[in-house]
């Protein structure tokens, strides 16, 4: 019988002895790799996005801003995560470039809609009694699609930049895999393309908390310069080209610390009316013109203090507030102002009514008579057009 031998029977040991060549993309490290690649891209939109909005609310006296940074941040990692790992798997770059490119749409729908989110979550979670409320809202003339028309720039970034994507991680892969630290050039290719997308999300435009944000701004300035300034407000105006004359009428009541807040926004978008609470219980509104991407003009101060402690005594006794108040009044449907008022015979004479919270445009008032021990707690909407709710009453 004839004898035969195998191929690799004459071929040299040490080729024998060589490693097969393994394709990298098929390696979970590999995966894990594109998981962390797309983590850091996300972590990169979310700081080009927010670091700048961050360091001006830092600035500023306000209660907790960070409800909706620290949510839609995280939501936008872990998108950049999960598109970093799914697309690790393909192997068809017009498949990555999809995804990614779907990925991006999400990003921009959750910066734009996920920062009211938050700020509501932190609310409801700081105080009970607004939860569920309705504190901050997204522009009701915006659509889905308005948010991606405006990160049209930031989309098309992302999408051009999977292309690459594979190719960086094989050549990180490639250093990691054999136990050395990434060269200066192999860190390039992971660290670069999370600096383009900080690029990407500091040019995605903030739609939803610009204007507001601006009008913040607004009012600090407005107090801080108005406090501190013994002459003609007017005069002052005409030199510096702001109206800090919008301050006249409550001028008197800005002393001391005080918190600002965004109270509401008009439906057409645009004014915003800012709230300031200081220490002395003083309590003021002013309305700051904007448009969608900033403010434009300071525009009137008022004291907000007036349709929650005069008009809300005037609702008590049924009376008519007077034509020369004509922020006193507090609109309430006939069967909260017959329970408001089958209850008046318990004070003597108009309470004295404490601002016990205020979140945005929803407001919760208090007044207690020492005597009966009757107390009643209401909750009211609104900043020039006053809207009762609801009341609770508590007897000792």
């Amino acid at each position: 019988m004839a004898q035969t031998e195998s191929l690799s029977s004459g071929l040299p040991g040490t080729f024998l002895n060589r490693p097969q060549e393994v394709d990298v993309e098929t390696l979970p490290s590999f995966h894990r790799l594109g998981l962390v690649y797309g983590g850091l891209l996300g972590l990169g939109i979310a700081l080009g996005f927010w670091l700048p909005k961050l360091i001006v609310l830092a600035g500023l006296p306000l209660w907790f801003p960070y409800g909706g940074a620290i949510v839609s941040s995280v939501a936008v990692l872990l998108l950049g995560a999960a598109a970093g790992w799914l697309t690790s798997h393909m192997r068809y770059a017009v498949l990555v470039m999809i995804s990614w490119l779907g990925t991006a749409v999400l990003i921009c729908l959750a910066l734009g809609y996920l920062p009211v989110l938050g700020q509501n979550w932190a609310v409801w979670l700081a105080d009970g009694r607004f939860a569920n409320l309705p504190i901050y809202q997204t522009p009701a003339h915006l659509f889905w699609w308005s948010y991606v028309v405006a990160g049209f720039l930031p989309i098309v970034l992302l999408t051009l930049m999977a292309v690459l994507q594979n190719f960086n991680l094989a050549r990180v892969h490639q250093e990691l895999v054999n136990g050395r630290s990434p060269s200066l050039n192999a860190a390039l290719f992971l660290l670069l393309p999370v600096l383009l997308a900080g690029i990407a999300g500091a040019i995605f435009p903030d739609l939803t908390n610009a204007g507001p944000r601006d009008a913040l701004v607004y009012t600090n300035q407005g107090i801080q310069r108005v406090r501190s300034h013994q002459g003609e407000l007017f005069q002052l105006s005409r030199d510096t080209g702001f109206n800090y004359n919008a301050l006249a009428s409550v001028a008197d009541q800005l002393e001391g610390a005080y918190t600002l807040q965004i109270n509401e926004v008009d439906d057409a978008w645009s004014s915003a009316i800012i709230t300031a609470h200081f220490e002395s219980e003083a309590w003021i509104n002013c309305r700051v013109n904007i448009d969608q991407l900033g403010a434009t003009y300071f525009s009137f101060c008022f004291d907000a203090a007036i349709p929650f402690t005069d008009g809300l005594n005037q609702l008590l006794q049924g009376d008519t507030p007077p034509d020369t108040c004509r922020r006193c009044k507090v609109t309430a449907n006939p069967t909260w102002q017959q329970w408001l008022q089958a209850r008046a015979s318990r004070f003597e004479g108009n309470p004295e009514w404490q601002r016990l919270a205020q979140y945005g445009r929803f407001i919760l008032m208090q007044a207690t008579n020492p005597n009966t021990g009757t107390t009643l707690t209401c909750h009211l909407e609104g900043s020039e057009d006053v809207r009762l709710v609801s009341c609770e009453a508590f007897e000792d």
